[in-house]
C-alpha cells in the first residue's frame, strides 16, 4: 500500500512497486488508509510522514497494532533526523522491519527497498490465549521445566570463544515454549524469579565449570532481575552454588540492567559490591536504554559494559546510533571495563566494532542460543 497525499508522488511510487511485482493499493489520505489497513493485510507499506491534517506516525501506530509483519518504508521530505527518529519509533512499538528514504529519491534506491521485501511471507503474530499465572510458574518449577540455553560471546579481534550468556527458557508441559518476555515479568510479579534464576544457575554452572577447566579465562554471564537486588542473602547463596559446582567466582559475571536504579538503591549497591569482593564480575546490560547509566558507573564497580542491540543493529546506517556505539566503547574503556556488543548479525558490523576497539561480540552472526551439548561442540570447533 502506498500512502501519500501527493498524487503525483504516489503514482511514481506505485509504478516502482508494480515493477517489482506488487499488487498496489494507492491512497491519498489518512481515512482511506485506515479503511484499507483494516480490510486486508499488506506485505509492504510506504508512509509519507506529512498527510495533511494527519501524519504518518498515526498511520504507523495503526499498522503496528494489526496482525502480520509488513515492511514499513517512510518516504518523506523531512530531514534525516526526523526520518531516523521515525524508524526508531517503529522499532519501539514493535515493527521489526522499518526503513526510510528521503524525497526527492532516486527510483533505483526505492526499487532496492522494495526488492528487499519481495518474497517475504505475511506472518500472523501468534497470541497466547491465556496469560502466564503464578500457578503455571509453580507447576513449571515443580516439574523442572525451566532451564538455560547459551549464546556464545566471541573476541572481536580473533574470533575466540571467551564466554557465553545463560538465557532462561521454559518449555511448559503440553503447551511448548513460553517466551521470556511473557514469563519473566510474571515471575517477578509473583516473586518466583529467584527460583527461576536458581534453576538457570544449577543448569549452567556445571557446563561453565567444565569450560573453565579448559580455558581459565572463560566467563559465564547470568542475568539478575532488579527484583532480586533487595535480598541481602543473595551473594552468599550464589557463592554456595559456585562451590557446589566447582565454578571459580572469577568465571562468573552477573548482568544487571539500568532499571536497578528504581529498586532499593542502597541494598542493590550493597549486594553488587559484595559480589565483586567475592570475585564475581558485574555487567551493566542494555547500556544506554535507561536514564541513570553514568551515575551508576560511579557507584557500582562494573567489570563489563554491554551495548544494547538496538544501537548495534543500526550503527552502520544511522549516524546517531554510530555515535552512541562509539561513545559507549570509549566510556567502557575509560572505566576499565570489557565492552560487549549485543545483536551482532553481520560481518560488516563486527569489523566496524573491532575497528572501534570493542572487545567482545554476541549475536546471530556467531550462533543463536545453544544447548549445553551444542555449545560444547561449537566451542570445540572454534578452538
Amino acid at each position: 500500500m502506498i500512502i501519500d497525499d501527493d498524487k503525483a508522488q504516489g503514482l511514481i511510487i506505485a509504478s516502482i512497486a508494480a515493477s517489482n511485482g506488487y499488487q498496489v493499493t494507492n491512497v491519498t489520505c489518512f481515512d482511506n488508509a485506515v479503511v484499507a489497513l483494516e480490510s486486508e493485510p499488506f506485505q509492504c507499506i510506504t508512509i509519507d510522514l506529512a498527510l495533511g491534517s494527519h501524519d504518518g506516525i498515526e498511520v504507523l501506530r495503526l499498522a503496528a497494532s494489526l496482525p502480520g509483519a509488513p515492511r514499513i518504508i517512510f518516504i518523506s521530505g523531512c530531514d534525516d533526523g526526523i526520518l531516523e527518529a521515525a524508524v526508531r519509533m517503529a522499532e519501539i512499538i514493535g515493527v521489526t522491519d522499518a526503513c526510510s528514504i528521503q524525497k526527492p529519491f532516486r527510483p533505483a534506491d526505492l526499487r532496492r527497498l522494495f526488492e528487499d521485501s519481495v518474497g517475504r511471507a505475511i506472518v500472523a503474530v501468534p497470541v497466547r490465549s491465556e496469560p502466564v499465572t503464578k500457578a503455571m510458574i509453580e507447576r513449571g518449577l515443580c516439574g523442572s521445566e525451566f532451564y538455560a540455553q547459551f549464546q556464545p560471546k566471541v573476541a572481536l579481534s580473533d574470533g575466540r570463544l571467551v564466554g557465553c550468556e545463560a538465557l532462561a527458557r521454559w518449555d511448559q508441559a503440553g503447551h511448548g515454549r513460553i517466551p521470556p518476555v511473557e514469563f519473566i515479568p510474571a515471575a517477578e510479579a509473583s516473586r518466583h524469579i529467584g527460583r527461576i534464576t536458581e534453576s538457570v544457575m544449577e543448569h549452567s554452572f556445571p557446563m561453565a565449570a567444565m569450560m573453565a577447566r579448559r580455558d581459565a579465562s572463560f566467563k559465564l554471564a547470568v542475568n539478575l532481575s532488579p527484583a532480586l537486588l533487595s535480598d541481602l542473602s543473595l551473594p552468599d547463596e550464589i557463592e554456595d552454588l559456585l562451590q557446589k559446582h566447582g565454578l571459580p567466582a572469577n568465571n562468573l559475571i552477573v548482568e544487571v540492567t539500568e532499571s536497578l536504579a528504581i529498586a532499593d538503591h542502597a541494598k542493590a549497591v550493597d549486594i553488587l559490591l559484595r559480589l565483586r569482593i567475592k570475585g564475581i564480575g558485574i555487567s551493566i546490560d542494555d547500556f544506554g536504554t535507561g536514564y541513570a547509566s553514568l551515575a551508576l558507573l560511579t557507584r557500582i564497580p562494573f567489570t563489563e559494559l554491554k551495548i544494547d542491540r538496538s544501537f548495534v543493529a543500526n550503527c552502520l546506517v544511522d549516524d546517531s546510533m554510530r555515535k552512541i556505539v562509539t561513545g559507549s566503547i570509549e566510556i567502557g574503556h575509560q572505566f576499565n571495563m570489557d565492552v560487549v556488543a549485543e545483536g551482532v548479525e553481520t560481518a560488516e558490523i563486527a569489523r566496524f566494532l573491532c575497528d572501534l576497539g570493542c572487545d567482545i561480540g554476541q549475536g546471530y552472526l556467531y550462533a543463536p542460543p545453544l544447548s549445553t551439548v551444542d555449545l560444547l561442540a561449537w566451542g570445540g570447533r572454534r578452538s
